[in-house]
This record gives C-alpha cells, sequence and structure tokens, in this order.
C-alpha cells in the first residue's frame, strides 16, 4: 500500500504485529489488555453524583453559596482542609442541572498556567468545578485573572462554574471576586460516617457512635471518615463476629495502626529486619520466599551491610514470625493484625521521603521475581501507587509507567500488563489524573510512536479519558490520527468516529477544532482535511460519518462544515473532490437535499471556478451507475441562484439527465 506522507490512511486488513527490540507485541493484544483491565466497574461522572447523593450531607454555608451561583453564575468556595469543599461543589452544581446537562472537572486549568480558561468549550448550560486546592501560586494568579471575563462567558451560556479555594490562598482573593466568596464549614462527622454506613446497608445506633475510640476519628477530614466507611464494610465482609460495635472496633484499629507500627521500628532497629517488614507489608499475601527475596533487593537498593555471616543470623521464618507475619495456606505470607501491612507501608512512605526514589527502582525489581503469581504482583503495584499518590508524587509511578509499557530487550511481557494498570490508575485518580493525561498527551504527539503504545494512546482515550474529559480525548486522538498508518485496532480514526457519532455536542466541537486546524499552513494542514472528510461525509468507506440527520438538522453544524469544504476546495483540492460525490450521495438520499447541497455551494463562494469544478463533479457522478440526475440538478440550480442566475422554467421533479449535462 501507497501511503500518502500527512494524510491517515485505511486500516490494515489481517493481524499485525510490531517489533521493537527483540519483544514481539501484537497490536490486538495491547488492545485487548487495556480492554480487560478499563472496562472494569467503575464510576461516571453520573453514577459518581447518584453515588455522592445518598451520603453527602450539606455543610454550613451551602444554602449562601447556592443562593450565589444561582444570582452570578459563579461561587467560590471556601473552608478549612477536609471540609468536604470539592464535593459540595459537586453537588451544588448537580443540583440546578437538567438532565443531560455536561459537566466538566477543569483538572488542566488547575494545574497548568498555560491552560486557559478561555479555551475551555462551552455548551449551553455547561456545568464547571474547578478546584484549585492543590494548585501552585502561579495557576492560582493566572485563573483568577481571568475569572471575571469567564464569568461574562458563563452568563452567555447559561452556564455555571464553582470553583474550590484552599484556605491558605483565601487572602490573595482580589476584590473584585470577594463578593462571590462563600466560606462552608464542616460537616457533622457522625452524620457523615452514618450516611455512609446507611448506604451499605449497616445501621449504627447512637451509642455506636458514641463510643470513645471512634469519637477522635469523627472530626478527620471528611475523605478519612469515608475511608472509615469503608473499613467497616470491610470488616462485615469478612465476617467479623460482634456486629456494628465489634466493625466499627475493628474499623478504628484498622485505621490507627501508626503507633504500633513506630513501637515495632523502635523495637526492631537493625536494617535487615526493617527490610524484612517492608517487604512483608509490600508482599503480603505472596509466599514467604518473595517476601525473603524482595526483603534482599532491598537491602542491596540501600547498601545496608550484614554485621554477620549468612549463617550466625536468624532464618527467615523466625525473622517473620518475630515481626507478627503469620504463613497461611498455600505458605501466604500475612500479617496476624487486619490492615497491618498498609500501616506498614504508610509508616515507611511517610518517614522515609528521601528513599521514595529507591522504593520506586526496587518495586520495578521485586515485581521481576519468578517466585510471585500474576496477583501477587498486580497487588504490589496497586500499593505502590497507592503510597505515591498518598505522598503526593505522582512521578514515580509515571517513571514506571513508561518503562512497562514498552519493555526493553528480553525483558517479560507481564510488565506492559503491569504498566497498563498503573496508567489506568493514574487517569482515574482525582488529585494526580491530570499529570497521567499528560503522558497520553506527549505519547499522542510523538512521531515515532510504537505501533503498539499508539493503540494504548487510543484505547485509554476511548475508554478511560473520554467518559470524564472528552474534550481531551478528542485532542489527544487528533494528535495520534495525524500520525498513524491506520494499522490500529481501532485506529484513532476510528475512535474519533465512533466517539463523534454518538453524542452531537461532541461532534460539534470536534468539527470546530477541525476547521479552525484546518486552516493554519503547515505540516498538518493535509492530514486535518482528510480527518474533516472523514468525519463530515457521510458513507465513507468502514463507516457511515456524522449522522446524516444531524448534518442536515443540527444549524450550529453548518457554519464548521461550510468553513470546512471551502478550505479543503481550496487548499487540499485532491481530496476534497474526491469526497463530493460520497455528500451527492448523501444528499440524494436525505429528505432535505437542497440543506446538504447547500453547503457546497456556500462554501465555493462566489468562486466561479470551484463552482465550475462542482457542475463538473456533479454532472459526472450523476452518469454513474449510483449517481442522481435529480440531485445533480438540484445543484445546478442552487449555483445558478449563487450566481444570480434565475431559470423561470426550471422544474425540479421533472429535470432529467440531460439538464446536468
Amino acid at each position: 500500500m501507497t501511503e500518502t506522507p500527512g494524510v491517515p490512511v485505511p486500516p490494515h486488513d489481517g493481524a499485525r504485529q510490531q517489533y521493537y527490540h527483540s519483544v514481539v507485541v501484537n497490536i490486538s493484544e495491547m488492545s485487548e489488555i487495556v480492554a480487560r483491565q478499563a472496562r472494569e466497574p467503575r464510576l461516571v461522572p453520573a453514577e459518581d453524583l447518584r453515588w455522592l447523593r445518598p451520603r453527602f450531607l450539606a455543610p454550613p454555608g451551602l444554602g449562601l453559596a447556592r443562593a450565589r451561583m444561582e444570582e452570578s453564575r459563579m461561587v467560590l468556595l471556601t473552608g478549612q482542609p477536609g471540609s468536604g469543599r470539592r464535593t459540595a461543589g459537586k453537588m451544588l452544581l448537580s443540583e440546578s442541572a437538567a438532565p443531560g446537562s455536561p459537566f466538566t472537572m477543569l483538572d488542566d486549568e488547575a494545574h497548568d498556567p498555560a491552560a486557559k480558561l478561555n479555551k475551555v468549550h462551552l455548551d449551553s448550560g455547561h456545568r464547571l468545578l474547578l478546584d484549585l486546592s492543590a494548585s501552585t501560586e502561579e495557576v492560582f494568579r493566572c485563573r483568577q485573572r481571568e475569572l471575571p471575563v469567564f464569568r461574562a462567558v458563563l452568563r452567555q451560556r447559561d452556564a455555571y462554574l464553582v470553583v474550590v479555594v484552599p484556605d491558605r490562598r483565601e487572602h490573595q482573593i482580589d476584590g473584585e471576586l470577594s463578593e462571590f466568596v462563600v466560606p462552608i464549614g464542616r460537616p457533622d462527622g457522625a452524620v457523615v460516617l452514618r450516611r455512609h454506613l446507611e448506604s451499605a446497608g449497616i445501621s449504627p445506633g447512637e451509642r455506636d457512635l458514641g463510643a470513645k475510640p471512634l469519637v477522635a476519628h469523627l472530626a478527620a477530614p471528611m475523605r478519612d471518615i469515608a475511608e472509615l466507611a469503608r473499613m467497616v464494610v470491610r470488616a462485615r465482609d469478612r465476617g467479623t463476629p460482634g456486629g456494628v460495635r465489634a466493625w466499627l472496633e475493628e474499623a478504628v484499629s484498622a485505621v490507627d495502626r501508626g503507633g504500633e507500627v513506630s513501637d515495632q521500628m523502635r523495637k526492631y532497629s537493625s536494617g535487615r529486619m526493617r527490610a524484612v517488614l517492608l517487604a512483608a507489608a509490600m508482599c503480603e499475601g505472596a509466599s514467604a520466599d518473595a517476601v525473603f527475596f524482595a526483603s534482599h533487593h532491598l537491602l542491596r537498593l540501600l547498601k545496608v551491610g550484614e554485621s554477620a555471616s549468612r549463617l550466625e543470623q536468624d532464618g527467615h521464618h523466625a525473622n517473620l514470625d518475630v515481626l507478627g507475619v503469620e504463613l497461611v495456606e498455600d505458605d501466604a505470607a500475612r500479617f496476624g493484625r487486619y490492615a497491618y501491612d498498609r500501616a506498614v507501608r504508610n509508616h515507611f512512605w511517610d518517614n522515609y521521603p528521601d528513599l521514595r526514589e529507591p522504593f520506586r527502582d526496587w518495586a520495578d525489581e521485586i515485581v521481576r521475581l519468578p517466585q510471585l503469581t500474576p496477583r501477587d504482583r498486580k497487588r504490589i503495584v496497586e500499593r505502590f501507587v497507592e503510597q505515591s499518590f498518598r505522598a503526593g508524587a505522582p512521578d514515580p509511578v509515571v517513571t514506571l509507567v513508561t518503562g512497562w509499557v514498552r519493555p526493553k530487550q528480553n525483558e517479560p511481557k507481564y510488565l506492559v500488563e503491569l504498566g497498563v494498570q498503573a496508567l489506568l490508575t493514574g487517569l482515574r485518580d482525582e488529585r494526580h489524573g491530570w499529570r497521567f493525561r499528560q503522558l497520553v498527551y506527549d505519547w499522542s504527539r510523538t512521531d515515532a510512536l510504537p505501533a503498539e503504545l499508539g493503540q494504548l494512546v487510543v484505547e485509554v482515550c476511548t475508554e478511560v479519558i473520554a467518559p470524564d474529559f472528552p474534550d481531551q480525548a478528542l485532542v489527544r486522538l487528533h494528535h495520534r490520527a495525524r500520525r498513524e498508518d491506520g494499522s490500529g485496532r481501532p485506529s484513532a480514526r476510528q475512535a474519533l468516529w465512533e466517539l463523534t457519532g454518538r453524542d452531537r455536542m461532541l461532534l460539534r466541537r470536534w468539527l470546530a477544532r477541525l476547521t479552525e486546524k484546518m486552516q493554519q499552513p503547515g505540516r498538518w494542514q493535509r492530514a486535518d482535511v482528510a480527518l474533516f472528510l472523514d468525519v463530515a461525509v457521510p458513507f465513507t468507506a468502514g463507516y457511515g460519518g456524522a449522522p446524516v440527520q444531524a448534518l442536515v438538522t443540527d444549524a450550529s453544524l453548518r457554519p464548521y462544515l461550510v468553513t470546512g469544504w471551502h478550505v479543503g476546495m481550496t487548499v487540499q483540492w485532491d481530496l476534497a473532490w474526491a469526497a463530493v460525490p460520497r455528500w451527492l450521495s448523501a444528499a440524494a438520499a436525505s429528505p432535505a437535499p437542497d440543506r446538504l447541497l447547500g453547503v457546497l455551494v456556500e462554501a465555493a463562494g462566489r468562486d466561479v471556478t470551484l463552482l465550475g469544478a462542482l457542475h463538473v463533479a456533479a454532472r459526472n457522478w450523476s452518469l454513474h451507475e449510483h449517481g442522481g440526475p435529480e440531485t445533480a440538478a438540484r445543484l445546478a440550480r442552487l449555483i445558478d441562484r449563487a450566481q444570480g442566475i434565475e431559470a423561470a422554467d426550471f422544474v425540479l421533479p421533472r429535470e432529467t439527465e440531460e439538464a446536468v449535462r
């Protein structure tokens, strides 16, 4: 197949393998890996709100925030960390939203100074949440400078915006924005916990919630109370006897084991024992041998020397026993205390920040241990990602992802599975998802990207990014579609067809983006014209294009169609004129053919050359087996009108083939 540089090509037939180094990775295999993990149960935005609703307790000040937002289209929520400002913002926006109203989390705008608010695509009735609680000072100042102008746009589009402002930056809010600031208080922790438990089918009594060990935890941040509720549910599901009171006690113990770990660390101060302790926590559920070799890898990485010869030291099982690690069925190593492994990991990541980079290298090494099962490896990745995100450090995970999804020579293929797992976890994380979307963006703009990594980009865009951030999925798929060779299953082009074909608003945004980029001369203009014709022209091979009904009835699409056709006709004429027959066929099958034909005529404008070329193209098309003389006659009539010519004897139903010759 001959491929034109810069122009997407149709998908190849048959399975195709791509080679890099000595590892063979099949594109279909990459697609299956992502699909298997990406389609595991998760909450999409609408389901997330439905899940929150029965658990949400309106904080003090929410009524004033609601009134301010309804009046001004925008509200800035302030409050103490842990008071649930982000959740309150979500619920505030959902209350007033009509069914089908778009909801967007402005995550990139919360982290990147260059991600301007005036670039945000706003649809009618749009709801937006901008959480600045983790933003840098530079981002905070950039965003608040943009808010006054953006508020006017909100009013024009009947849209609403909630901005979460960190308590530490409240004094930096500009005077002109002070009228939109509403402080919210902290909801009652006991009531929040009750709502979470009742939603899970657990009904605690007043005495249960008033137990002394529990009371201190009810003053914790809302996210910690939600985690406590999850631990209560797990205690119930594990079959812990004693009812609600016992489940609460076990959950409190599970989230409060930090003191126990500190005591154990003071008791066992040798590097070797501590390495075994952390290895047991990272590999819990794996075999005793896996824990042993994992601890040795850690000792070597940290350059911890041995004070005595190996045979003079206590045996491995003796060390596990002293540390409270039990060997259960199948030789699996587990701590005897519920959730103790997590407390151990928390302790090491919290108290040794200088070792987080070596911990990353250690995780990279130990997932390759032959003593591990696939499930063991998956758990290690889960635990490492959890700790990195707890520490506010997504970059170590990014490093592992980039290495694992592109294995080096003679490395095991299961690393790809682990890399995809870590990537999907990162993309779905509320706090750090932006960093992993940036990684996918960087990949999508890489020219020499291996085909299997390109397939990964396509799959995560469609399965993970698009449900929450459709605009960002479009951008990344666009960059990939410009560069791919069409071998993907699906290709980026096909993914764009599918996404825009089932969502009218997304189709409008895609056409808007394409027509803007098509008008920019340069390397990608030809590819963008080809992509425009793919999505705008119905009956493209292998795909029906944008729904004809949308092209006919949606007046908001017409300016983009006219612009796109005009650019195509004038700068990439061979691509555009090759697509005209398909457009004519769509018009012939449409109940309102003049609306489609009028797009071509309007795109030609008053250019006599373009109008003449349209006339010739229609005539030639009408002579073919599937051509339509009547449609060609309609087009001729519209061309005459565009030139100010009115034929008095023109009667459309009686037009024959001769009329267009």
